[in-house]
């Protein structure tokens, strides 16, 4: 699912745990149709034992139960890092190393607003849409043998610019797990949240409203050259913006747009403002082309743009890329600002100049 503008993970405990449940429901979901030997026992008598396999009809549950299970566990931690004065844009999350520290989010962190995210996680659309997320997760291991897409083993065919003009922050995401969008759903494990912040670090001028803030009504480009397989639009953009997300979201991702750019690579973009989408399915797309504009739609907490690259065109079953960007960055690796060919990471700013085109 596309997400509100949620932490990263916060230890390396937690991020072996999520990757752990979606191995531990992969194999466990697999023996589920076990269960279907039990028809042996009405071809003859001698195989009346297989009745015992019924009981293997338990483990088709178990996927959708661990799924359960490990939201209301995000939730909880969520709560916890919340209440104890670990919100976003405010004390560290990663200790002595926060590299988003200087970044001003536009709303603070509440018990009440706390309480609203735990109601979300068990929220009927929430739990459905997370069931679909843990099947898509399985199909994902499957298709890659149990060894999901890496840095270190993932090379792209191709050349992805910011899907935006000039500077923008990355509030969330990186290839580096610690600093993951969010391990789990395992499409988004590569994915980004990008903000527009002031000299300052905050991403509004402290007006009030969807206005105020720097990101909102600006332009969302095709990454790469390529093929519109599916856009939505319709959903509205939530009024509050100071941390309540959208009750009556019924698209976690809100607006979007996905683009084949090349066999099994697709690129994700989300919460895009209601009547901006201006793509349709089937529609070839050029490199910079404008393709909607940045919302605060679906599971927003602040207006912001969602993006991310998978292999499938079916967003659940999708499993994430890490990809790389012909930009200039702050990275610390960097010596210059030349644009250049880079990975980007929490807590950066990323610029595109096309006049240096």
């Amino acid at each position: 699912m596309a997400s509100s503008l949620s932490h990263p993970a916060a230890s390396s405990s937690e991020e072996a745990l999520a990757d752990r449940v979606a191995r531990i429901s992969l194999l466990l979901g697999l023996l589920g149709p076990l269960g279907f030997l039990e028809a042996f026992q009405h071809v003859h008598s001698i195989f009346e034992i297989a009745e015992l396999f019924y009981i293997f009809f338990l483990f088709f549950l178990v996927p959708p139960a661990l799924t359960v299970l490990s939201g209301i566990w995000s939730g909880v931690r969520s709560l916890h890092r919340r209440l104890t004065g670990t919100a976003q844009g405010s004390a560290s999350v990663y200790e002595a190393d926060d590299p988003r520290s200087w970044i001003q989010m536009g709303y603070k962190a509440s018990p009440l607003k706390t309480l609203q995210v735990v109601a979300l996680v068990v929220h009927p659309n929430t739990v459905i849409r997370g069931l679909f997320q843990m099947a898509g997760a399985v199909v994902a291991y499957v298709r890659h043998g149990g060894r999901l897409p890496r840095p270190e083993t993932f090379e792209s065919t191709v050349e992805y610019r910011p899907p935006f003009d000039g500077e923008w922050t990355v509030v969330n995401g990186s290839p580096d797990k610690r600093y993951s969008h969010s391990w789990f759903p395992v499409r988004q494990r590569y994915a980004y949240d990008f903000v527009v912040t002031d000299d300052d670090g905050a991403t509004h001028d402290g007006s009030g409203g969807l206005e105020s803030f720097y990101c909102f009504d600006e332009p969302i480009l095709a990454p790469a050259d390529g093929t519109v397989v599916r856009a939505k639009d319709g959903h509205r953009d939530h009024h509050r913006t100071t941390g309540w997300v959208d009750p009556l979201q019924y698209r976690l991702a809100g607006n979007y747009v996905v683009i084949e750019h090349a066999e099994d690579e697709y690129s994700f973009l989300a919460h895009l403002k209601r009547g901006s989408v201006c793509v349709e399915p089937g529609e070839d797309v050029t490199r910079g082309q404008v393709i909607g504009r940045c919302g605060h739609s679906g599971n927003s907490s602040e207006p912001h743009l969602h993006f991310h690259v998978q292999d499938h065109r079916i967003p659940y079953v999708g499993a994430g890329l890490p990809i790389t960007f012909d930009a200039a960055t702050n990275h610390p690796e960097l010596s210059s600002a030349e644009r250049t060919q880079t990975y980007v990471h929490c807590g950066q700013t990323i610029a595109y100049d096309t006049n240096s085109e």
